[in-house]
């Protein structure tokens, strides 16, 4: 079973760990149009690897590009917009040996409101964590 935390747990989990590495699964449209979280402050990169593509389909060689960054004890966190993407990602490594993953439960823009809105109850951008276009 994989861990799920917070974005600022995710974070401060991050910045605590060395080895640990974040991976954004949504897609380069996504990356583009509303930003990615930055890493900078922690000395890291982010990790872009799309879980789904445009069409929907899902990326055959996902576990093959994660092995290119984490081996199978690297503590990996798994982000994506609102955290159902990235479960299933998470879900997709410890199917294949990775033992140490995370979700981002709330994700990047985190859960819509009662008009539809994104990042205003919950998500990375809401707890105000550093992102950028």
């Amino acid at each position: 079973m994989f861990k799920e935390v917070s974005p600022p747990i995710a974070y401060q989990n991050l910045k605590d760990t060395k080895e640990a590495i974040l991976i954004d699964c949504r897609t380069e449209k996504e990356w583009a149009i509303i930003g990615v979280p930055n890493l900078s402050e922690l000395n890291k990169s982010l990790v872009k690897i799309e879980l789904l593509r445009e069409d929907q389909s899902v990326n055959p060689i996902f576990v093959e590009e994660v092995s290119k960054y984490a081996e199978a004890n690297t503590p990996v966190y798994l982000i994506c917009r609102s955290g159902a993407r990235s479960a299933s990602a998470c879900q997709m490594l410890l199917n294949t040996g990775f033992v140490d993953v995370t979700n981002v439960a709330e994700g990047f823009e985190g859960n819509p409101d009662n008009q539809g809105n994104r990042a205003t109850i919950d998500g990375w951008q809401f707890h105000d964590l550093p992102w950028h276009k």
